[in-house]
């Protein structure tokens, strides 16, 4: 099982290894997990591990997207020809209403720790992270198949190095 702090190393200790944008992926990939683990927390009933394991994804989150925001997508709005579904402004807002679900979550367990039933709570936070799901899911897969692919025909192997090389992001790969 993977403790929080499993979840620390940052992107720009990993970018000398990157060559092309999709191998961000696997930050993907291991933020998925990180969630899994925080609704496991809550399917258990164990509401302190499960607001911990949520702060530590939403950080995580919010850090690679903040990267995304201030390093990947003014290249790509400069240089790509954005494809239907593709537009920069599509994964802004996506990423506004990623935020506002995170936001809505950390509220809602909050709400859960003054409830007298723990498991209504717990029940209707879970159903309502289904619909975060849907929309990460759907935001994943624009990012697979059209941001990360067109960056990397849009720039250099020096470019890519440069701009891995200022992520700031934590990722959620572990130790």
């Amino acid at each position: 099982m993977c403790e929080p702090d499993e979840f620390t190393t940052p992107v720009n200790q990993l970018a000398h290894a990157m060559n092309r944008f999709n191998e961000l992926l696997d930050v993907h990939r291991e933020l998925n997990e990180l969630f899994f683990q925080h609704q496991r927390a809550l399917m258990r009933i164990e509401i302190d591990r499960a607001e911990t394991l949520l702060a530590e994804y939403s950080r995580n989150l919010l850090a690679h997207m903040q990267d995304e925001e201030e390093v990947m997508l003014p290249i790509y709005g400069e240089r790509v020809k954005a494809p239907v579904g593709g537009a920069v402004d599509i994964f802004r807002t996506e990423h506004e209403k990623l935020r506002q679900f995170l936001a809505l979550f950390a509220e809602e367990i909050e709400k859960i720790r003054k409830m007298d039933d723990l498991e209504r709570g717990v029940l209707f936070l879970i159903d309502s992270q289904h619909l975060f799901k849907r929309l990460l899911v759907h935001h994943d897969a624009r990012e697979k198949k059209m941001l990360y692919p067109l960056l990397d025909q849009v720039t250099t192997h020096t470019e890519r190095q440069e701009m891995f090389a200022r992520l700031e992001s934590p990722s959620a790969l572990p130790k």
